[in-house]
């Protein structure tokens, strides 16, 4: 049985960025079959720890994205969730991230074509924080799919940016509203 497209751009990215910890696509998503692709900046520790990028993992980031997701009606068969920088940006340790910089990001975006062209039904792309959005203008070049974006969901963010959740949920709100399939 041929394995999924996300799981052929996860090895490959392993084994061109060799010793590279990049965390996979939690296969309780949509996947290739969803019509929404988030994009947050890098995994974290927890993601890395668990090899798996989802709104399952045990911090607070990833239970802000969930509850965001689930007030605003979205479904998790129609969810993809990922990164724009894919791989573990932190200390060897594992216990600190660094910030993506403009030459992460570009690397990152050069594995996304794949990502993309492997979902069939998409139809938005949600760039999650200020460092996702650095991808804007390379995604912008392939990509046809309408672009969005929201507040980080870290409590850094959640706790400083008055509003920020709120805000968050009416993007979601506003993009199932303007899916084809709504």
């Amino acid at each position: 049985m041929p394995q999924p497209p996300f799981l052929g751009v996860v090895e490959r990215i392993r084994r061109e960025r060799k010793g590279a910890k990049v965390p996979s696509f939690d296969p309780l998503n949509g996947n290739e079959g969803a019509r929404y692709l988030f994009l947050l900046e890098a995994p974290g520790p927890k993601a890395v720890a668990r090899d798996i990028v989802s709104f399952d993992n045990p911090d607070q980031t990833a239970k802000n994205l969930r509850s965001q997701l689930e007030k605003a009606g979205i479904q998790r068969s129609d969810i993809a969730l990922w990164n724009v920088v894919p791989w573990y940006l932190g200390n060897a340790e594992g216990t600190k991230i660094r910030g993506a910089m403009s030459p992460d990001v570009k690397q990152g975006v050069s594995y996304l074509r794949a990502v993309i062209e492997s979902m069939p039904r998409l139809e938005f792309i949600v760039l999650v924080g200020g460092a996702a959005r650095l991808a804007h203008i390379h995604l912008s070049q392939f990509s046809k799919v309408r672009i969005l974006s929201c507040h980080h969901p870290s409590p850094k963010v959640q706790n400083t940016v008055l509003g920020a959740f709120d805000e968050n949920v009416a993007v979601f709100k506003f993009m199932r509203a303007e899916s084809r399939e709504s």
